[in-house]
């Protein structure tokens, strides 16, 4: 049967952040259009979060995919882009670039399907951003001997315990997007340590 997972550590002895800057360049390359319109053209930025956005019932094929990178506000990417730089080089270097987009994309994915869980509370949303990946690489971690990382910090606990809890929402802040990409990270971080610690 064939491994999934590469072993933790294999093969990982510099230090790499080149999937990191992939993601920042995806995520600056389909924000930057949407931030411009924010400020010129307020009709087409409802367009291109209608486009790149997910939603429930999707308006796009491609939605659930682009929404990922899309970050509507400024406060959303510049946030989103912080966190991206201080955990993705830690967690590809460790874990390595195969691992590191399994986690990011797959959580993304999930995070923007509860889309799909906001329209049956009948309160639709569109989302966009990668907080939700960015939740499933914390949940990856969590489940690692490397979960030092976000615990070691009881500040790093307590924004995690808001922002993934139902007072987020009267932020404006869509934490069922964080919740399913966090638990998409734990499964995905369970199923890594059982294969590579049987």
């Amino acid at each position: 049967m064939r491994k999934l997972f590469k072993p933790q550590g294999a093969g990982l002895g510099m230090y790499s952040f080149k999937n990191t800057l992939t993601t920042f360049i995806v995520c600056t390359a389909l924000t930057a259009p949407v931030l411009t319109a924010e400020l010129t053209n307020l009709r087409l930025y409802q367009l291109l979060i209608i486009l790149l956005g997910a939603t429930w019932p999707p308006t796009t094929p491609w939605g659930f995919i682009t929404a990922v990178f899309m970050h509507p506000t400024v406060t959303d990417y510049v946030f989103d882009m912080l966190t991206l730089w201080l955990l993705g080089p830690f967690f590809e270097t460790t874990f390595g670039a195969r691992l590191y987009w399994i986690t990011f994309m797959t959580s993304g994915i999930a995070s923007s399907l509860s889309t799909a869980l906001f329209y049956l509370m009948g309160t639709p949303v569109v989302l966009g951003g990668s907080s939700g990946a960015l939740f499933g690489l914390v949940g990856f971690l969590l489940m690692t001997p490397e979960r030092g990382v976000i615990i070691s910090n009881p500040i790093n606990i307590l924004i995690i315990a808001f922002l993934l809890s139902p007072l987020a929402l009267e932020f404006g802040i869509a934490y069922l997007g964080h919740l399913l990409g966090f638990i998409t990270g734990i499964i995905i971080g369970t199923a890594y340590m059982k294969q590579t610690n049987p």
